[in-house]
């Protein structure tokens, strides 16, 4: 009965996706393999945006970041971006595939860096738990954090696309088979107090079954997750919110 209340609701809010922004003008572009590309858009701002080509890291991408900001997490802020008339003219987007793709808003004055540091800023610590909280949530893999370049050196959390069970190769029956949520071992080394994982659970705690099947919904469906997957996608969810909330963590914090 759950899977098909969340299917109808899933329908509900697929009708009310926001209207995809348009891509105006191509700043750079980076030569990783998902080949991101920075662009303005009709909106004024500039976001890092990835193409279809990229295949389900785009999915995870734009799922693990609303999630992030409904709890309020230190992560991008993701759009869905129209890049057609511009992969159209543009030779920087040849490789993008004409239709919608995954956009993050460009976070300035950052540079990327894969371990932890500044830590122990004051400003931080609440930003590393509601991290430690959204990866243990959602299965974290292939991290890599953005620090602001001057004090107090403030983290984000940016390129979510090998994020879930197989990364971008998960499956329904991976997602179902997922060992039981806990907190991320990568920020064992930030030794969070329990009072700091507590007000990040919380947070998690606040959010509603609305807000993941929102979430859940985001995604175009010319990006090609069918119904099913999304279906299993909020159960994953709900199971793991549950079992972070039920565990007994703040006896895995050192």
């Amino acid at each position: 009965m759950r899977r098909k209340r969340w299917r109808s609701l899933l329908h509900d809010w697929a009708d009310q996706r926001e209207k995809p922004l348009s891509a105006t003008t191509s700043r750079k572009g980076w030569s990783t393999k998902a080949r991101p590309v920075l662009v303005k858009c009709n909106d004024g701002n500039e976001y890092v945006i990835k193409g279809q080509q990229a295949g389900r890291q785009i999915v995870n991408d734009q799922i693990v970041a609303r999630l992030g900001l409904a709890i309020d997490a230190p992560v991008g802020e993701p759009r869905i971006v129209d890049v057609t008339d511009l992969a159209a003219i543009e030779q920087r987007l040849s490789h993008i595939a004409p239709g919608t793709a995954h956009g993050t808003r460009f976070i300035s004055d950052c540079f990327d860096e894969y371990t932890l540091i500044a830590t122990s800023k004051p400003d931080n610590r609440p930003r590393l738990a509601r991290l430690s909280v959204l990866y243990g949530w959602v299965f974290a893999n292939d991290w890599q954090f953005l620090f602001k370049k001057h004090p107090p050196r403030l983290i984000y959390s940016v390129d979510h696309g090998h994020f879930f069970p197989d990364g971008p190769d998960w499956s329904e029956e991976t997602l179902l088979a997922a060992p039981r949520a806990e907190l991320a071992p990568c920020f064992e080394d930030c030794y969070l107090t329990r009072e700091e994982i507590g007000e990040a659970l919380q947070a998690l705690e606040a959010v509603t079954e609305e807000k993941i099947i929102q979430a859940v919904s985001s995604p175009p469906d010319e990006w090609g997750l069918t119904m099913g997957e999304r279906v299993t996608l909020v159960e994953y969810l709900t199971r793991r919110k549950q079992e972070l909330l039920a565990g007994d963590l703040q006896n895995e914090i050192r």
